[in-house]
């Protein structure tokens, strides 16, 4: 199965005239102390050099130019928040993507196998930045420790993403019945808090919430989702339709059952799941009518036949998903590719210390009125 393509181009770089990493390595470093989390967490580290960086993806310099100069406004920012690095060195990158969105597509079965294809595509051009903390370890020796840079990824990082709107985090159903105009019907991460009177949004949902370890800040221009959320009354049309087309298949399969016994035992069995289904799904949209909600989002479970208990519609705080297709209006076709129109901000934290300080600091003191002021210039 194709899902939506996003392709990574990530800058080149440039990094001497001997094609060498400008950066020491520091495989072991002696130290005169022993090595313990107490002197990690209170190691003031440095912040590495980084490459100079070019867009290998787009051949114009004028999108080079605009989007380093914002990324670098970005970049600032976040050493104005975290000016030293701690039991870390911070290197920073950045990297142009090339997305599709509010694509209009279809599923095509052959042979048992269903295949996404592209009806209409339309391209979106945006980059990212992002700082990475590399930690400091301490080694077996008691007076020795090294560093996970450059290949071994850091469990703290600040990314910032522009025109690239990685909330919305996978397709439904792989079926044309999941589709509104054309554009699949896709899955929002969940709502877990607020800060600074933005939705946190996370990977997990509802009772796992507190199992996060990064957090995803949508920013925008003002009035304007580039998302549309599926109303309760799409999303019960659609499973009512697919949950009948669903049984009907599979009762139709139980006449390949040679056993007559058998056959009928599997065909009652299915009808009355089919039965069950749709009394359960009709049930609830003469209640959605009667409360005024069908135009209300929908934010369901993730079993669109209803073969597990429990409601249609919940919270997002009981583990319930928003579904929503992509806006095909939000992008303006006015602004040269590199200005951002949409922000995600994102940053993610481990355990230790100097990884829950870094957080901290983050929550704290980034400025997040600075990004939104970015939208659209």
């Amino acid at each position: 199965m194709k899902k939506q393509i996003i392709i990574f181009l990530l800058f080149s770089i440039q990094l001497s005239a001997q094609n060498k990493d400008p950066n020491p390595h520091f495989p072991k470093l002696k130290i005169s102390v022993a090595c313990n989390k107490e002197f990690l967490n209170n190691y003031r580290g440095k912040w590495l050099i980084p490459g100079n960086y070019l867009f290998n993806g787009p051949n114009n310099n004028n999108y080079s130019q605009g989007a380093m100069r914002r990324i670098n406004d970005i970049h600032e920012l976040v050493k104005q928040v975290y000016p030293q690095p701690m039991g870390s060195d911070g290197y920073w990158r950045a990297a142009y993507r090339k997305t599709y969105f509010g694509d209009k597509i279809k599923y095509v079965t052959e042979n048992d196998r269903t295949q996404r294809e592209a009806v209409t595509l339309t391209q979106v051009e945006g980059w990212g930045y992002s700082t990475i903390l590399f930690a400091w370890i301490c080694s077996e020796n008691a007076n020795e420790m090294w560093n996970g840079y450059p290949d071994g990824g850091g469990g703290n990082s600040i990314t910032v993403e522009a025109n690239n709107l990685q909330i919305l985090n996978g397709e439904f159903m792989d079926d044309d019945g999941w589709t509104i105009d054309g554009r699949p019907i896709k899955r929002k991460m969940p709502v877990i808090g607020t800060w600074k009177g933005y939705d946190v949004m996370a990977v997990n949902g509802g009772s796992y919430a507190d199992q996060n370890s990064e957090w995803y800040i949508l920013i925008t221009r003002n009035g304007v989702l580039p998302y549309i959320p599926v109303t309760r009354n799409q999303y019960l049309d659609r499973a009512i339709a697919y949950a009948a087309r669903f049984y009907d298949k599979a009762i139709s399969f139980t006449e390949q059952i040679t056993d007559k016994a058998e056959r009928e035992e599997t065909k009652n069995r299915n009808l009355n799941a089919k039965n069950s289904a749709l009394k359960k799904l009709q049930d609830e949209l003469e209640k959605t009518k009667k409360d005024g909600l069908l135009d209300a989002p929908a934010i369901v479970g993730t079993d669109v036949l209803l073969m597990n208990e429990g409601p249609i519609f919940l919270s997002e705080s009981q583990g319930g998903v928003m579904l929503a297709t992509d806006n095909p209006n939000y992008f303006r076709k006015d602004l040269p590719a590199f200005v951002p129109q949409v922000f995600v901000l994102s940053w993610k934290w481990d355990k230790e210390k100097w990884g829950i300080d870094f957080k901290k600091a983050i929550e704290e003191n980034f400025p997040i009125e600075n990004l939104h002021a970015m939208i659209d210039k």
